[in-house]
């Protein structure tokens, strides 16, 4: 038919990506587990070292792995067999990350309001957990970015809602990126440190309307960081 194009069929990328998907899912991997090595994920997909590293380079554009290089490679997040993975346009420099804010205050802030009304008592706990497990790699380094992305990431688990953990870490990923390699890193968070714990705290209350606020308070913060960063 006129002025209709071919659908084009999968490409080898997305079924080599969609295969890493499903090994990781089969094999119960989860958040801080480190995967097995290029040479034996290349056996286990039956693919060459190309295929392997593009669908780990895809998957770390949507903040499920993390490349340390020298260490290996690291589950971020669980993502589940079918689930779309498209990464978001959000440009890595600042004046990007700024535009990016408006999605992550609309987001953030539901999620926790969510989480206050939905979380169970052991999700509040691990909130918890997590809130502590920052606070101590905090007051020893001074930094602790991969700790305060889990203790986020236990407050969009406890939304009960899987969109926010996709969209959200998907928006979440350049600002770590971002903040990973600024200059003042390790004094990045400081004003905002004790609110975490004040956000801890309405959720653990139960009180919606007090964690909608405090993530609005720490997103303000976060935006005075990234302004600082000239």
């Amino acid at each position: 038919m006129q002025g209709l194009e071919p659908v084009p069929a999968k490409s080898k990328l997305d079924t080599v990506v969609d295969r890493l998907v499903d090994y990781v899912s089969r094999n119960n991997y989860s958040a801080g587990d480190k995967l097995p090595s290029e040479r034996e994920l290349m056996d286990a997909l039956g693919v060459g070292r190309s295929s392997v590293r593009e669908a780990v380079r895809k998957l770390e554009a949507i903040n499920a792995l993390e490349i340390r290089h020298g260490a290996g490679t690291f589950i971020l997040r669980t993502i589940q067999p079918g689930e779309i993975l498209v990464p978001l346009a959000i440009r890595e420099e600042r004046e990007g990350l700024l535009l990016a804010l408006d999605l992550r205050r609309a987001l953030e802030s539901e999620a926790a309001a969510l989480a206050a009304q939905r979380a169970s008592d052991e999700e509040i706990l691990r909130i918890e957990e997590r809130l502590l497990v920052m606070e101590r790699v905090h007051h020893e380094k001074g930094a602790a970015l991969e700790e305060d992305e889990a203790f986020h990431r236990s407050i969009y688990d406890a939304a009960h809602n899987p969109l926010f953990e996709q969209i959200i870490s998907n928006v979440r990923g350049p600002f770590l990126k971002f903040f990973s390699g600024a200059v003042k890193s390790t004094r990045i968070g400081e004003s905002s440190f004790p609110l975490h714990r004040e956000l801890y705290q309405a959720i653990a209350d139960r009180d919606p309307a007090r964690s909608r606020a405090k993530t609005i308070e720490l997103l303000d913060f976060v935006e005075e960081d990234l302004r600082s960063q000239d």
